[in-house]
C-alpha cells in the first residue's frame, strides 16, 4: 500500500465547523476560537464558502446514509435537522446513533479528528513515524524490552530477511504499513527458512513482516473464533507528561471465516470499562444493532470481564512512557494471550469512530476531551 498520498491529501484541508461561528463540543471551543482569530480574510472567506457547501450537501448525504443503513424517512428528516443544527455529517449521526441535537455536543466528529490529531501528534504524520511501520514499531518494542510478537522475518523488494528460526511454527504475514487487517495472510506451519521464502515468493516487492500466529487467552475462546481479538487502549500524555489511559474498546470477529478482528472485516466492538475491564454490549462498526451475546457462539459479552485487564493497562502506559513518549496520543492494539498481554500494534491516528460508537458516548467528555484540549492549547 505504501505511503498513502490520497489519504494525506484528503486530510490536508481542515474543515472549520460552521459558516460564521464554530459549532463544536464545548471543550473544543477555545481551539476553534484560536483558529478563527488566526485566519486571514481569504481563509475566512474560504471557510465560509466550504461551510455553506457543507450545509447544502447535508440533505443529499442524509439520503445516501438512509439507503445505506436501511433507515426510514422519519430518520432522514430528523438527521437533516440535527446535522444542520450541529454542523454534522449525517453518517456520524447514524453511526453514533444520535437522536437529538444536543447529544452531539459530547462527540468529536470524524471530519474534525485529522486536524486535531495533526496538531497534537505531528510525528504521526511524518514518513518516519515509528507507529505507522510495523517493522520499526516492533524494533522499538524489542529495544525497550516490551512484550510483543517476535519478528521472524521481514520481506522487502523481493528479498526476505529471516531473523529467527521459523521451523515448525505457524506464522502470519502482514503488510508493514497496512491498516485495518488488509493484506494479512496466514502462512500456516513452516518447515524451515527455505519453505518460508517459498511461501512469500508471491508477495513480489511488498514490504511484509512475518510473526508467529498469536493465540488468544483461553477465557476468550468463545469470542475469538478463528481470529485474534485485541483491545484498543488509547493513552494520552497527561498534564504532567505521564501516559494515561483515556478509552478502551474490545474488538473480536463476528463470523468464523474471519482471520482478523477489524471493523472492516465485519468485526464486533464493545466498550471496556477502564476501571474494571468489563465489557458493554457489542455492535458492528458500521450499522446493525447491539449484541449481549456472541451471534455465533452465544458467549456472553455484556458484563464479561477481560482477563489480565490491569496488566494490559499497565503495558500500554509503560510502552507509551518508556518507548513512545515522542507521541502525545497512541492507540495500542493489545492481545490478551495465555502468556499475558502482548503489544500487536501502535496507532498514532487511532480515530474516534470506534470508541464513540462502541460506548455510545462522546470522547469530548471526560479525560479524553480534557487532555485533548490541554494539548491543543499547549501546541497552539
Amino acid at each position: 500500500m505504501g505511503y498513502d498520498r490520497l489519504y494525506f491529501l484528503k486530510k490536508a484541508y481542515a474543515i472549520f465547523p460552521g459558516v460564521g461561528r464554530p459549532v463544536a463540543a464545548e471543550v473544543l471551543g477555545p481551539h476553534y476560537a484560536r483558529r478563527a482569530k488566526a485566519r486571514g480574510p481569504a481563509r475566512a472567506a474560504l471557510d465560509a464558502a466550504v461551510g455553506l457547501a457543507f450545509r447544502a450537501w447535508i440533505p443529499w448525504r442524509a439520503r445516501q446514509v438512509q439507503r445505506k443503513f436501511g433507515l426510514d424517512e422519519a430518520w432522514r428528516r430528523r438527521a437533516v435537522e440535527i446535522a444542520r443544527a450541529r454542523f454534522a455529517d449525517p453518517n456520524d449521526i447514524a453511526l453514533f446513533r444520535i437522536d437529538e441535537a444536543g447529544a452531539l455536543g459530547a462527540y468529536i466528529r470524524r471530519f474534525e479528528d485529522a486536524a486535531l490529531n495533526k496538531q497534537i501528534n505531528p510525528r504521526g504524520w511524518t514518513r518516519d513515524c515509528a507507529l505507522a511501520d510495523k517493522a520499526r514499531f516492533h524494533d522499538r518494542c524489542a529495544a525497550a524490552g516490551l512484550p510483543h510478537p517476535q519478528t521472524v522475518a521481514v520481506a522487502a523488494g523481493g528479498h526476505v530477511e529471516v531473523r529467527a528460526d521459523p521451523a515448525g511454527r505457524a506464522l502470519a504475514a502482514k503488510p508493514a504499513d497496512g491498516e485495518g487487517g488488509d493484506g494479512v495472510r496466514m502462512l500456516g506451519a513452516v518447515a524451515d527458512a527455505a519453505d518460508l521464502r517459498a511461501k512469500l515468493a508471491g508477495a513480489g516487492r511488498a514490504r511484509l513482516i512475518v510473526q508467529p500466529r498469536v493465540a488468544a487467552h483461553p477465557a476468550l475462546a468463545d469470542l475469538a473464533l478463528n481470529a485474534l481479538p485485541t483491545v484498543r487502549i488509547v493513552t494520552m500524555l497527561d498534564e504532567a507528561g505521564r501516559p494515561e489511559a483515556v478509552s478502551a474498546t474490545f474488538r473480536f470477529p463476528s463470523v468464523e471465516t474471519a482471520c482478523v478482528d477489524n471493523m472492516k472485516a465485519g468485526g464486533l466492538i464493545a466498550a471496556v470499562d477502564l476501571e474494571t475491564g468489563t465489557l458493554g454490549p457489542a455492535c458492528k462498526g458500521y450499522g446493525g444493532g447491539d449484541h449481549d451475546v456472541h451471534p455465533v457462539t452465544s458467549g456472553a459479552i455484556t458484563g464479561r470481564s477481560l482477563p489480565d485487564w490491569h496488566a494490559a493497562l499497565a503495558l500500554a502506559r509503560r510502552a507509551h512512557g518508556e518507548a513512545f513518549s515522542d507521541y502525545a496520543l497512541i492507540g495500542w492494539d493489545v492481545a490478551l494471550t495465555p502468556d499475558g498481554p502482548l503489544l500487536i500494534e501502535g496507532n498514532g491516528k487511532p480515530g474516534v469512530l470506534m470508541p464513540q460508537r462502541a460506548a455510545r458516548r462522546g470522547l469530548a467528555q471526560g479525560r479524553y476531551g480534557a487532555l485533548l484540549a490541554h494539548h491543543l492549547a499547549t501546541k497552539a
